[in-house]
């Protein structure tokens, strides 16, 4: 996977999901593999990447691995919407922010996401067509 992206998401959250739905459908060279949080599989490759079981268990963003660095929060959108290639990387403009303030933004939607698009009881389930961009 150190060509690709490992896209880590919470898998309860309807903004997340529909977020992931989004990057399937533009995916087009294949370079992003997806899991949610809440999987072993997440959780032993953040091990894998220094975490340790209370940072983990705290984890509240969406992360992004690729080349062996850890992304997270609006550090990770801009990797997977440059990743995503076209017009979408323009989108690395948005590093000369600094990340205190991109990071406010992020935090601020995150916040409310639950709220503003609701949950789901189970992680979001990949149909058989995607099931190869899934970890688990």
């Amino acid at each position: 996977m150190s060509d690709g992206y490992l896209v880590c998401f919470d898998g309860h959250c309807n903004l997340c999901s529909g977020w992931i739905d989004f990057l399937i459908k533009r995916d087009s060279d294949d370079v992003f593999t997806f899991t949610s949080l809440q999987s072993v599989e997440c959780k032993n490759v953040l091990r894998g990447n220094g975490y340790d079981e209370a940072r983990i268990e705290s984890l509240d963003s969406i992360i992004v691995i690729h080349s062996g660095q850890v992304f997270t929060r609006s550090d990770a959108v801009i990797e997977i919407l440059v990743a995503l290639g076209g017009l979408f990387k323009v989108a690395i403009l948005l590093k000369l922010t600094p990340s205190y303030l991109r990071n406010l933004a992020y935090n601020a939607i995150a916040k409310r996401r639950y709220k503003w698009f609701g949950t789901r009881d189970t992680c979001r389930i990949p149909t058989s067509t995607e099931s190869h961009k899934f970890l688990e």
